[in-house]
């Protein structure tokens, strides 16, 4: 069976960690499973927006202890360009919207997996923990970036150097994560969200990830031209001019991706 368990239900594709033993770790058979899901999710056209969570109780404890990514060392890196590093550029700069439900812990590079999402939601039960200063590791998944880019410089060093857990609930009020909810209704809450970008004008939402994506290091005028750009292709989509009718009509739009 996969390690990353790949689900298509209507126009949205459900992608589930599947390593419960050991909390959703990554290995490298997990991380090479999810980059394949991601890859197939992402190539298909029918397929408008991605949920991502864990099976069991974490969502993801980082690098499998006393696995193969343990003992990879000197070639680590080019193990995780080679599998990690896909699946985080896919999540976070592919077309589609990405809904992550961290179902439970995440930690050390699962941090990073959860905050590659556009919309982030976690249980009450969960946690975050960079836990890569206990073990004298240094950050990756790109949780150097996500952290310091979503709760600011001070609170990012002081997560990453003390590896000490934060709540889901105080990650919500950070701004670490969109939502905390309770564990009851974590899967309900992911659900509707991923539902309505499924229906949702599949083009627009797509342009918006990509404007978001390129404004985070760019200058000013370089983001206004990008923003033109960005909305020129916008206006001359068939979701759009659906939009429009529709708001004109008083009428929930139907939009279908082109």
């Amino acid at each position: 069976m996969s390690a990353a368990l790949l689900e298509r239900r209507g126009g949205v594709a459900v992608i589930t960690l599947n390593n419960p033993d050991q909390y959703n770790a990554l290995s490298f058979e997990v991380m090479r499973d999810l980059d394949e899901a991601t890859a197939e999710a992402c190539a298909d056209d029918s397929v408008r927006a991605l949920l991502l969570t864990g099976a069991g109780k974490g969502f993801c404890a980082g690098a499998q202890f006393g696995g193969d990514v343990f003992d990879s060392g000197a070639t680590i890196g080019a193990r995780m360009r080679q599998h990690l590093h896909p699946i985080l550029e896919r999540l976070r700069g592919g077309r589609l919207p990405v809904v992550v439900a961290v179902n439970g812990p995440a930690a050390g590079a699962g941090v990073g997996l959860a905050l590659a999402g556009d919309v982030v939601l976690a249980a009450r039960s969960a946690r975050f923990i960079l836990s890569f200063a206990r073990l004298g590791a240094a950050l990756d998944a790109g949780t150097s970036l996500f952290l310091q880019r979503s709760i600011g410089v001070a609170r990012a060093r002081a997560l990453a150097l003390t590896a000490e857990p934060l709540p889901a609930e105080t990650a919500a009020e950070w701004g670490l994560i969109w939502r905390c909810v309770d564990d009851d209704a974590l899967a309900d809450e992911a659900w509707r969200i991923a539902s309505r970008f499924a229906d949702g004008p599949a083009i627009g939402l797509g342009l918006i990830k990509a404007q978001l994506e390129a404004a985070w290091s760019a200058p000013l005028p370089a983001t206004l031209d990008h923003e033109a750009d960005m909305q020129t292709l916008a206006f001359v989509s068939e979701d759009l001019k659906e939009g429009a009718r529709a708001f004109v009509e008083k009428r929930a739009p139907v939009f279908r991706g082109r």
